[in-house]
């Protein structure tokens, strides 16, 4: 019986948290924006988000909400891998279905068809009614029929919602171009120079003078836009080479993977990784080769902010 679990939170307090950073993840990204104002980094792109919208994201790829006050931030997450379902599509015998996540990568829909985007919100709902269900369960160790049910139910809305984002794919005019502000062309050279010398010593000053522009404007236009420090997502970027790294190359030491991505002492690596995932570069490496080696299972997340 495969298992799903999901974790769902909800927080009506000031937008500008500290809970939002430059992060990364392994599994896909469907992020509903609901209600509020919102700046949105994705990769070296900014967007500045409109209720409605979707973006089907690589969850490989930095990222950061920069929600700004007084409204509040309202938003729906669902992480999931492609291992977790793929059972469910050899089933279906419907492999196309996570197409839209290959070919629209990191793309923002907009102006979604009013029926189309009723159906999506509401599988978001019972999704989200589900885990409200599922947490009394899960305290109760409750493996009845009706858990089961309760499991079988979640997985099937997941897949639902999956079809109804393939048939929004179909119509690439849905697919955002954007127009960037001067600020916004200005975080994407940022950015673009950063992946490129994030393993080098990096410097704001070395960032300026490469650019030509001004340290305090460009620190201050990145602030504004993204809603976090240059330095911030250079170190985001760090951690998110030695996540693929970890991943990618078991043979590499820890304090290799390390150098390669831009730390120049192992135990500042270490301590700088732990902050950010919660794990040490062992751990993470360890639980990563488990979770491929347990493909059959289903980890879905949903978030849902207000």
């Amino acid at each position: 019986m495969k298992t799903c679990n999901l974790a769902y939170y909800r927080n009506r307090g000031n937008p500008q948290s500290d809970s939002f950073d430059f992060h990364s993840h392994t599994e896909f990204e469907i992020f509903m924006f609901h209600s509020g104002n919102c700046n949105y980094l994705i990769n070296n792109t900014v967007y500045y988000l409109q209720p409605g919208d979707m973006i089907l994201m690589n969850g490989l790829t930095l990222h950061r909400a920069n929600p700004l006050p007084p409204e509040p931030y309202e938003r729906s997450v669902i992480h999931f891998s492609a291992e977790t379902i793929q059972s469910d599509l050899e089933v279906l015998d419907f492999p196309e279905l996570l197409s839209p996540f290959n070919t629209f990568n990191n793309c923002l829909f907009r102006d979604i068809p009013s029926d189309l985007l009723s159906r999506i919100e509401k599988l978001i709902e019972q999704i989200a009614g589900l885990y409200e269900e599922s947490k009394e369960t899960s305290m109760s160790h409750d493996m009845t029929l009706n858990s089961r049910f309760q499991e079988a139910k979640m997985q099937t809305l997941v897949i639902q919602l999956l079809f109804e984002i393939f048939e929004l794919s179909q119509t690439h005019l849905n697919k955002l171009i954007q127009v960037e502000s001067e600020k916004a062309q200005h975080v994407r050279r940022i950015i673009v120079w950063i992946e490129q010398h994030y393993h080098e010593n990096v410097t704001l000053d070395s960032i300026a003078k490469t650019l030509n522009i001004s340290k305090y404007y460009m620190s201050h236009i990145f602030k504004e836009m993204t809603g976090g420090t240059i330095i911030k997502y250079l170190m985001g970027c760090r951690i998110n080479r030695a996540k693929r790294l970890l991943q990618t190359e078991p043979k590499k030491s820890i304090s290799e993977v390390g150098l390669e991505a831009g730390f120049k002492h192992t135990s500042h690596f270490s301590r700088i990784f732990l902050e950010k995932t919660g794990m040490t570069p062992s751990d993470y490496r360890i639980k990563y080769c488990k979770t491929q080696q347990l493909s059959s299972s289903v980890d879905h997340a949903l978030y849902v902010n207000r």
